[in-house]
């Protein structure tokens, strides 16, 4: 029997790796496989440790066939820096954190985001509640330029910055309004893309394509160097991701070989939601200098906070 069990295993993971390959994952339970892949895949090294020293040959070939896609899979998250941090460069920190609309400490969740002294801020799942939660902690004193559209709405995507925000307009993305504006670096301007596609959840699969193909679709036509924050429902192991990367966009995380570092559920995250992605532009260059997670009071999700260097070519 536990050698059926293993062959039954073995073979659920190959499955799972043909999948990711082919970019069909299809249905919640795939997808939430494909997203937490590097973690889902490590059952095959003890198989294939017991299958070699068992000289079960066919089960070690198989085990060590998902082994090796392991390693590939995670090779491009493990990639060296962009640029060493440099005192004398252009820097834009952007922090991006999902406040959980039933969150209850809002407050809570404001001061320790203050403290994490933000120049763009995006804060997805922000209710009217949270709204006055944020302002009464401080934070938004040190924000004084923000777009928020609730309107009748439960929650929103809300963004706020230092500088001021130009060209501020909202873009349909799988059904939702989201903000995008321009802040200016050292007179380099940079486009602000907000995200929040709906989980892949029965019933919210088909709007949660929609989200990922339209963001890829408006990053193809912005030529400006651009930064996209938000909670994005995915990670680089789904296709629908790796075709946003496809239009030239770099994970933030990515840049600095941090990719394997996960998100949610913010107690013991295994998937890895909240991104900052970065791309270059006509007239300049943005590089990753550091990116870390840090626990947010009330939130099911870990807050990513990247520093970012906007270097004029």
């Amino acid at each position: 029997m536990p050698l059926v069990l293993a062959w039954l295993l073995v073979a659920a993971l190959a499955v799972v790796v043909v999948v990711r390959a082919l970019g069909a994952e299809r249905g919640t339970l795939l997808v939430l496989l494909v997203g937490a892949l590097p973690l889902v895949l490590l059952p095959a090294y003890p198989v294939m440790l017991a299958a070699l020293l068992s000289r079960r040959w066919a089960l070690a070939g198989l085990s060590a066939a998902v082994v090796v896609a392991h390693g590939l899979i995670l090779a491009p998250a493990l990639g060296a820096a962009d640029l060493p941090p440099d005192a004398q460069q252009p820097r834009l920190r952007v922090v991006t954190a999902n406040l959980y609309v039933l969150n209850p400490s809002f407050e809570d969740a404001g001061r320790v985001l203050r403290a994490l002294r933000p120049d763009v801020l995006v804060v997805p799942e922000l209710s009217e509640a949270g709204l006055q939660g944020l302002r009464t902690s401080g934070l938004l004193d040190d924000l004084p330029y923000s777009v928020v559209r609730l309107g009748s709405r439960e929650e929103t995507v809300g963004l706020f910055s230092t500088r001021p925000l130009r060209d501020v307009t909202t873009r349909s993305a799988g059904g939702r309004e989201l903000p995008r504006a321009t802040v200016v670096v050292d007179d380099v301007p940079v486009r602000l893309l907000t995200a929040h596609p709906l989980p892949p959840l029965p019933l919210l699969e088909s709007r949660w394509r929609a989200s990922l193909q339209d963001l890829a679709a408006e990053s193809a036509e912005v030529d400006l160097p651009m930064v996209v924050a938000g909670d994005l429902n995915a990670d680089r192991d789904h296709a629908l991701f790796r075709d946003l990367l496809g239009t030239g966009l770099r994970d933030a995380h990515d840049s600095v070989g941090r990719g394997l570092a996960r998100t949610w559920p913010s107690g013991l995250p295994v998937l890895h939601l909240d991104h900052v992605l970065v791309r270059d532009g006509e007239g300049a260059r943005i590089a990753v200098t550091r990116v870390r997670e840090e626990r947010v009071p009330g939130s099911d999700h870990r807050a990513v906070v990247a520093d970012l260097a906007v270097l004029p070519d």
